[in-house]
């Protein structure tokens, strides 16, 4: 899409595409410029508006590390932890939200993580809070099937874009056993082969048949839960209180 040229009377919005280190370049680009940003937004999501100019960012992996590396530096290790974690979130205004926490931090140094008056630091603080916590529950609740050839396949819908932390998570319990995750609401599908994990789109894919063993195992337990259950104490709303629709709709699949 065409965007307006940059003039220094109007509102700069930087546009970029997505990725964290997109992201870390358009922070680069606005140091640079020595503008203070109006928004730092995705094109999708981009609302063009009278008063404001748009810079469309070229992602560079170069601008990417000088930031994350003097950022990292600046405020530490357990600050860019909090600051990924953030940008994971689904929060319109986070990258905003974290460009000017990383400007703070690059006057305050680590103090600035502490400064949770200030709002940014405590919008910040609290997305990578909700983050971590979604990701804690999610990987409580997700159940994998073995699918024909071996591989075990999961689908979820998380609020946040958690799927990068999760791949990690189970790459590293399942080991030698490959696997896909597939975030339904993006649209993405992690992917682990054994050696490497990867994130892409899920566009066009068609999950493989359960395996046999799979289909027999989900029938007995149907036959295990319909016998010792009791009709008259069925509950399937204090059901959906312990278990939210969100995590129930994908992972009580084989319930009665």
């Amino acid at each position: 899409m065409p965007y307006g040229t940059v003039l220094d009377d109007f509102d700069l919005i930087y546009v970029y595409d997505g990725s964290y280190q997109g992201f870390f370049s358009a922070i680069f680009d606005a140091v640079y410029d020595r503008r203070e940003p109006a928004g730092i937004v995705t094109g999708d999501r981009l609302q063009l508006s009278l008063g404001a100019r748009y810079k469309e960012v070229a992602t560079s992996a170069e601008k990417a590390r000088r930031v994350s590396s003097a950022a990292r530096q600046k405020l530490g290790g357990e600050a860019m932890r909090r600051v990924y974690l953030a940008f994971l979130s689904s929060d319109d205004g986070r990258e905003t939200a974290i460009y000017r926490y990383l400007m703070l931090g690059f006057r305050l140094g680590r103090a600035a993580s502490s400064r949770l008056t200030d709002a940014d630091v405590f919008r910040v603080s609290t997305l990578a809070q909700n983050v971590s916590r979604e990701t804690d529950k999610m990987q409580g609740f997700m159940r994998f099937s073995v699918m024909e050839g071996g591989a075990q396949y999961c689908r979820f819908s998380p609020k946040n874009n958690i799927l990068p932390l999760v791949l990690g998570h189970f790459a590293s319990r399942l080991g030698p056993i490959p696997f896909v995750i597939h975030d339904t609401g993006r649209g993405l599908l992690g992917v682990y082969d054994t050696h490497d994990k990867y994130i892409v789109s899920a566009e066009g894919f068609i999950p493989p048949e359960k395996s046999a063993d799979e289909k027999s195992f989900e029938r007995a337990w149907k036959l295990f839960y319909d016998t010792i259950g009791i009709a008259e104490r069925k509950n399937p709303r204090l059901m959906k209180q312990l278990m939210p629709a969100r995590y129930f709709r994908h992972y009580w699949d084989i319930a009665p």
